[in-house]
């Protein structure tokens, strides 16, 4: 076979498998949107129950490690949105970097197209979130109103199942990625209090160590997922909210598969040439049984083969040797030829999806729902509300139309503009890293408990009006 036929092999290949990592992506996050439906639910019923003080202490509760003379205490609640969501962020990060590099995001206007809806559908809702909240001690949380939940989103379009085309869901989902990239730059930038030098510059060093083994190829995930959790420790007492470790860290884990080509290739050629030995030799020296002859007649035939040597078929030391090299051979390979961004995304996925960001729900969407709430707290409801409901999906779909009127983007085959103002409604779902920015950008615990709520009722609101408009966007296949 010639090296021009083995090299597109190879090529389509990685990409089966990079486009086999977004499905994934979107399945987990898919049922995971479910989940996190539940939790939100739960935590609400339970806070508002008579069991809310065991709820409220159980958040409290703290443990770590404590020695005389010194310890580290961190509650429930603080672990989980600094600890746990950190390796949701390195999980985001890993599917930025993933699109951008493979994905859907690969070439300049197709960027552009996700990249100003995206802009749109945070732009607009910060203006109209600071124009209820100008000169009120609310206006800094902005953020609270620029953020989609990709969990809840993609959890919806799974309801409509086989009328949602693919396009649509990689459009959510691109779109999703810039919107959490936003989130993130505005959590670093704005939501830091203090600043510790000496802190910030070894996170700065760490960092840059990541960026050199990134540069030289490094391929043990061990020593990421280490200098991982140095950079988590420098940055969190830096006084930069720790979680932008995660994103950190994701940028500098390999993109690509640690071995060349060629080796790829050859790979591929043994298994090739295996699978011809096996379907023209069926009884070979090393008996290869088919599948109907049922599991426990293969282990008789394998056994006989061993044990009765004067039997038909008799095993080939020589032959036998050559194949156990071949094995060992391919799993070598395997091994170095893992690509570590996708390896790890694949691993975090799940974990994330069905336990992460559904335990972050039920610890923070646990608000009281009784008379004492002032919605009237500066324009932060009203702000909020309309931010997520009326902003998102006006700046999604005027930042995209325009893109796509100057010919600075190409809107995706397929994806028409009833899609896009559907996912713009959609994109007003913004619980996850909204009610995470909550937590950073109000001081008093009033302001929370309403951003909460604020949030909640937008979420709801969004998930029935994107709800109809996806209905009225897709057509039912039968």
């Amino acid at each position: 076979m010639s090296p021009f036929k083995n090299t597109i092999r190879a090529t389509s290949y990685v990409k089966d498998r990079l486009q086999e990592g977004l499905h994934t992506f979107i399945h987990h996050e898919s049922f995971g949107g479910v989940l996190l439906f539940f939790c939100v639910v739960l935590a609400v019923l339970i806070a508002n129950s008579q069991y809310s003080n065991w709820y409220f202490e159980f958040l409290e509760i703290e443990f770590g490690v404590f020695i005389q003379g010194w310890s580290f205490g961190i509650s429930v609640l603080h672990f989980t949105n600094d600890v746990l969501m950190a390796l949701f962020f390195l999980m985001v990060g890993l599917e930025m970097k993933r699109e951008v590099l493979y994905g859907e995001l690969v070439g300049f206007k197709k960027i552009n197209f996700s990249l100003l809806g995206a802009l749109g559908g945070m732009i607009i809702p910060i203006i109209i979130y600071m124009y209820f909240n100008y000169d009120t001690d609310s206006i800094y949380g902005f953020g609270v109103a620029m953020s989609t939940d990709t969990a809840f989103a993609l959890g919806l379009l799974l309801l409509f199942g086989k009328r949602i085309p693919s396009t649509l869901k990689i459009f959510l989902v691109t779109l999703a990625v810039f919107d959490d990239l936003g989130a993130i730059l505005v959590i670093a930038i704005l939501y830091t209090n203090t600043l510790d030098l000496f802190w910030l510059y070894a996170a700065i060093v760490i960092t840059c160590i990541l960026i050199a083994i990134n540069y030289y190829d490094v391929k043990y995930t061990s020593a990421y997922i280490f200098l991982g959790a140095l950079l988590w420790i420098t940055i969190y007492n830096s006084g930069i909210h720790a979680t932008i470790a995660g994103v950190i860290l994701a940028f500098s884990i390999p993109g690509r598969s640690n071995i060349r080509r060629k080796y790829f290739v050859q790979i591929l050629d043994i298994l090739e040439e295996w699978n011809k030995f096996a379907n023209s030799n069926k009884r070979s020296s090393f008996p290869i049984q088919e599948s109907q002859q049922g599991f426990l007649k293969t282990i008789v035939n394998n056994l006989t083969s061993v044990f009765l040597p004067n039997k038909e078929k008799r095993i080939d030391m020589k032959e036998a040797n050559k194949r156990v090299q071949i094995l060992d051979k391919l799993a070598k390979y395997s091994h170095y030829a893992q690509n570590p961004l996708v390896k790890i995304e694949t691993f975090l996925q799940p974990i994330c999806a069905y336990f992460i960001v559904p335990l972050f729900a039920f610890l923070n969407a646990g608000v009281k729902l009784d008379s004492g709430v002032n919605f009237n707290t500066d324009g932060l409801f009203m702000g909020t509300l309309l931010g997520l409901i009326v902003g998102k999906p006006l700046g999604v779909l005027i930042f995209a139309c325009l893109g796509e009127r100057l010919h600075i983007a190409i809107k995706p085959t397929g994806l028409h503009y009833g899609h896009i103002s559907a996912i713009g409604i959609i994109a007003g779902i913004g619980f996850t890293i909204s009610m995470f920015v909550a937590n950073l950008a109000y001081t008093t615990s009033e302001q929370i408990v309403l951003a909460k709520i604020s949030i909640l009722i937008a979420s709801l609101i969004a998930i029935i009006l994107g709800a109809i408009a996806l209905f009225f966007a897709t057509k039912s296949k039968v």
